[in-house]
């Protein structure tokens, strides 16, 4: 078996967001072809390299060689702190010396990077002077905007398009964001491929969208899965379930975390409809989801892929989403089922858009959704991975 490293931030059980979710996801389908490691920056301090295993993949976990470990997200951290950790991290000297005697003594045939913060672009020099190829997956625009500070992002956006000069073949989620990194001049040398994200799959959620009951004329039960921030366009989803009649929403069901909670409680606060349900455990994930008659993505930002709409589509729950991003690139129908941003109104009409299908129309949706999901499964990851690999492992 040829051996294939997986480089990415974080690392499960250590889980920030969807990237963690999707590097596993891909090392363990890989792991059926390919000798398959992965290495990612541990919660140690300490100087030595930690070995690990989870699910059967061998996990090798570098300290974090810093002011602090991005994993903890409950450590509060000032600014000034987080500037220089960004600082150091552009180039981590410690990573870079860490990587290279680790690639020096484990010698894989090809590096899969995925997002780099924590191992800095030092993995990328390090494979480079190893005569070792480098694919990388673009799972969000950290190479472009790392931080919401200009200045440091004009820097580091500089100096990572150089760096990636050496890179083989660039992925992206979608065309969207490889094409919003191309246009600036990135990876000018690689090349270029989209593989969309897939969600596991399982009999579990199978028996969930067979259970889904298609409810007509009744109040929508209606689903928000995601983090609670400005760019996710919750405020939005609130007003527009106040401006609805009670007969079409009857209830908003709010899942996630994050710094707007209590804003938007209070925004909240004089509908009784609108429950916030906290962060839900990702085994419960699909359940949740198979309960709601719709679930609605307001997002405001390029959201790079949107793994909720896959996710919801497994169990048959149909997706109304802001139009923006790789968004567009996965819904059933863009022209049916998407909404301008920034627009409340345009969420009222999506979801009275729903209600008023027939029960035909709605049982026909929901086989659609789950039809739909089943394109992003393990068999699509592998084998468009597989393409990208063996040609450069040649």
């Amino acid at each position: 078996m040829h051996k294939i490293l997986i480089a990415h931030s974080l690392y499960p059980p250590h889980i920030i967001g969807g990237a963690e979710i999707s590097t596993q996801i891909l090392a363990q389908t890989l792991s059926s072809h390919y000798e398959v490691e992965v290495l990612t920056v541990g919660e140690h301090s300490q100087r030595e390299i930690r070995l690990d295993q989870v699910n059967g993949i061998h996990v090798v976990r570098l300290p974090y060689n810093n002011r602090y470990w991005i994993g903890d997200a409950n450590r509060s951290v000032s600014v000034p702190s987080k500037i220089m950790w960004r600082l150091q991290d552009i180039f981590n000297v410690r990573q870079y010396q860490h990587m290279k005697q680790y690639l020096a003594k484990a010698r894989p045939e090809l590096i899969h990077t995925q997002n780099l913060p924590g191992l800095s672009l030092a993995i990328w020099r390090a494979a480079y002077e190893m005569g070792i190829p480098v694919v990388h997956t673009l799972r969000d625009f950290s190479l472009i905007d790392p931080i919401n500070l200009s200045a440091y992002s004009k820097i580091y956006r500089t100096i990572s398009k150089r760096f990636s000069r050496t890179i083989s073949s660039v992925i992206g989620i979608s065309n969207h964001i490889l094409g919003s990194h191309t246009s600036l001049g990135f990876f000018e040398d690689s090349n270029k491929h989209v593989v969309h994200n897939i969600v596991e799959s399982g009999r579990s959620v199978t028996e969930l969208y067979k259970q889904k009951v298609v409810n007509v004329n009744h109040p929508l039960k209606i689903g928000y899965f995601g983090q609670l921030t400005e760019v996710k366009g919750v405020h939005y989803l609130i007003d527009a379930i106040k401006s609805l009649d009670q007969n079409i929403a009857g209830q908003l069901c709010i899942f996630g975390e994050g710094p707007l909670l209590s804003t938007l409680q209070h925004s909240a606060a004089s509908d009784d409809r609108i429950e916030f349900k906290g962060k839900v455990a990702k085994a419960e994930i699909a359940g949740q989801m198979a309960a709601m008659d719709l679930i609605i993505v307001p997002s405001t930002w390029d959201e790079p892929f949107g793994r909720v709409v896959i996710e919801a589509y497994q169990v048959g729950t149909p997706v109304y989403a802001s139009r923006v991003g790789g968004m567009a690139e996965i819904l059933l129908d863009t022209e049916e089922f998407a909404f301008p941003a920034h627009h409340a109104e345009a969420i009222a009409q999506s979801i009275t858009h729903y209600y008023r299908l027939s029960e035909s129309e709605k049982l026909q949706l929901k086989e659609q959704c789950h039809l739909h999901s089943q394109t992003f499964n393990e068999a699509y990851l592998l084998q468009e991975h597989m393409d990208i690999y063996e040609k450069l492992i040649r």
